[in-house]
């Protein structure tokens, strides 16, 4: 099972459904989406040396939101803010364009899911033989062993964390062709 779906199946999927009023299998697409997205831009960000600002923030979620009683969503929005480069909406909207997701439902689930991630991250971090191998590289190994290998500070400009994190609010490596050639949209064509 990748960490992706391991993140996913910790998530309420019908719950959720419920609480943004859409069908389940809409929900879970759109929380695929966008546990996709915000580990990218996570990835992209730490590359682009904001590995202890995202450490920090991973550590202040050790033992938060495990349940959708749990989150907090303006939380959530900052998160994604920080992480994204954008809002929510406007996150949405641009991951939405280019998977066909709908954008409104990303909207109400990217605030979310996104303090979901980091309490996952934390467990990661500090527990468990995932975590254990994580540590020894920090949070950009543990991104690293999630997005198979391809969130090491030491890039090559071609994994999914430049791609999406670099016009989603991370650096872009020098000479990353889709970054440069299409702002993000062309990121997101060369992800999605």
């Amino acid at each position: 099972m990748s960490t992706i779906d391991d993140i996913l199946t910790q998530i309420p999927i019908k719950q959720l459904a419920g609480q943004v009023g859409a069908s389940q299998p809409a929900t879970k697409t759109a929380v695929k989406q966008a546990i996709t997205s915000l580990l990218g831009g996570m990835s992209a960000n730490t590359a682009d040396g904001g590995a202890a600002a995202l450490t920090a923030a991973v550590a202040s979620h050790a033992g938060g939101a495990t349940s959708l009683a749990d989150v907090d969503t303006a939380d959530g929005a900052k998160i994604v803010k920080k992480v994204l480069g954008a809002s929510p909406t406007a996150a949405a909207a641009a991951v939405a364009d280019k998977t066909g997701t709908n954008s409104d439902l990303l909207a109400k689930i990217l605030p979310i899911v996104a303090p979901m991630i980091l309490t996952y991250l934390a467990s990661k971090m500090t527990g468990g033989s995932a975590g254990k191998t994580a540590v020894a590289g920090g949070i950009g190994g543990l991104l690293g062993n999630i997005l198979g290998g391809q969130a090491s500070g030491a890039s090559d400009g071609g994994g999914i964390a430049d791609i999406l994190g670099g016009l989603l609010g991370g650096g872009v490596p020098a000479g990353n062709s889709a970054a440069n050639s299409g702002g993000l949209s062309g990121i997101l064509n060369s992800i999605f």
